[in-house]
């Protein structure tokens, strides 16, 4: 799994705390951007899906299957502040048990994401650090 992490102000909440999967739990504008950024590139991603956690869009390339999650470290209320915040994109392959069993993993694509989501943020202006998650 690769995370993207960054600060920012620019997705930021715009509807009510009820309204949020959860309390702190931002992330929509984020997806909504991300998915509109990479269509305008010819990635076509699903719409925005509520988690828990935050948010995420869908990315299929064949039988590689792909959940980029988009979320942020804020407690209840931290979102209507003004201030940055740190956000998290994280592109994770979904794997069917077949798949596991024959490790039929797509690393390349996943790279491929993570290069273009990077581009997208930096030209919006938005410093991004990377880690790599085994």
């Amino acid at each position: 799994m690769t995370r993207i992490e960054f600060y920012s102000d620019r997705f930021l909440p715009y509807l009510p705390e009820a309204c949020q999967v959860n309390p702190g739990a931002y992330g929509f504008e984020l997806a909504l951007w991300l998915s509109n950024a990479l269509m305008q590139l010819g990635i076509v991603t699903s719409y925005p899906i509520g988690e828990d956690w935050g948010w995420f869009i869908d990315y299929g390339d064949g039988d590689a299957k792909f959940m980029i999650g988009c979320g942020c470290e804020a407690g209840e209320g931290e979102g209507y502040l003004g201030q940055p915040l740190l956000w998290s994109v994280f592109i994770q392959q979904s794997l069917s048990i077949k798949q596991r069993l024959r490790g039929q993993t797509a690393p390349a694509i996943a790279a491929k994401l993570a290069e273009v989501i990077m581009a997208v943020l930096k030209a919006d202006g938005i410093a991004v650090q990377v880690e790599k998650i085994p």
